[in-house]
């Protein structure tokens, strides 16, 4: 760290600490005091514990800023995501998240993944889902939209496999002519639309150093460099995960990477 940079908290890329684990959150933010951090970035697909009177949201508002990346797939209480909201309930909690927050634009809508799959003469993809949740957050004034299209681990197909579906994974062109499809949807919607960690796609920051100093309330600062402890199609600015991948998420989605 710069002498002047605080830092900055990611909760969590690892784990769904937000939905799952909000005693061990808690617990994790009482090590950083307030004063020494510049943001938590808070990462999460079912809010909900963000906006009950507890102890963590209380931790929470002693920091300077809080920043939300809000997934929304389109697919929560479905086979997929098993243990998140539908989507509409999700959409019915962004008011009280902005009041949180204290704006809409420390808001980001995570439409990722997209996923494609096939089941014998079935097929499944979320893809329909994005104008339709883009109409529905558009009047909150939430601008900014992260995509990526499911990784195809071994892991995530062999789990797939056992509940019968094939990953479709699309070629180079197919996947630049589907982006620049999403690209033209988010503008027409309003929305500033970036891929996250996708190959042949422009770079992106989930973590912005740059845009939560311009964010901030008193502009602080806060590092800008490249965080060396992630992938390289990664973007994201320097911050410290207090998440852990031994908390296993209990959300369930049946393509996650973290699980085992």
């Amino acid at each position: 760290m710069e002498k002047d940079e605080r830092i900055v908290i990611s909760a969590s890329r690892r784990t769904d600490l937000v939905s799952c684990y909000p005693d061990a959150l808690l617990e994790r933010l009482r090590a950083f005091e307030p004063k020494t951090i510049h943001t938590i970035v808070l990462w999460t697909k079912n809010p909900r514990n963000l906006l009950t009177q507890s102890p963590l949201r209380s931790r929470l508002l002693q920091y300077r800023q809080l920043y939300l990346h809000l997934t929304i797939t389109g697919m929560g209480g479905g086979a997929f995501e098993p243990a998140i909201p539908p989507w509409k309930e999700v959409i019915g909690m962004v008011e009280p998240l902005i009041e949180l927050t204290g704006s809409p634009q420390r808001i980001s809508w995570r439409f990722d993944p997209i996923i494609e799959v096939q089941r014998g003469a079935e097929a499944y993809t979320n893809w329909e889902k994005f104008p339709l949740i883009a109409e529905a957050l558009r009047p909150w004034g939430i601008r900014d939209c992260r995509v990526s299209w499911v990784s195809p681990y071994p892991k995530v197909i062999r789990r797939l496999g056992k509940h019968g579906w094939s990953l479709r994974v699309l070629d180079p062109e197919e996947r630049k002519a589907k982006a620049e499809e999403l690209i033209r949807m988010a503008q027409k919607l309003s929305f500033h639309l970036h891929f996250c960690a996708q190959e042949d796609l422009p770079l992106s920051r989930c973590i912005d150093g740059s845009k939560l100093q311009e964010l901030h309330p008193d502009r602080s600062a806060c590092s800008e460099r490249k965080d060396r402890k992630q992938r390289p199609l990664c973007g994201c600015s320097e911050s410290v995960d207090i998440g852990s991948y031994a908390l296993r998420c209990r959300n369930g989605c049946l393509y996650c990477y973290a699980l085992p």
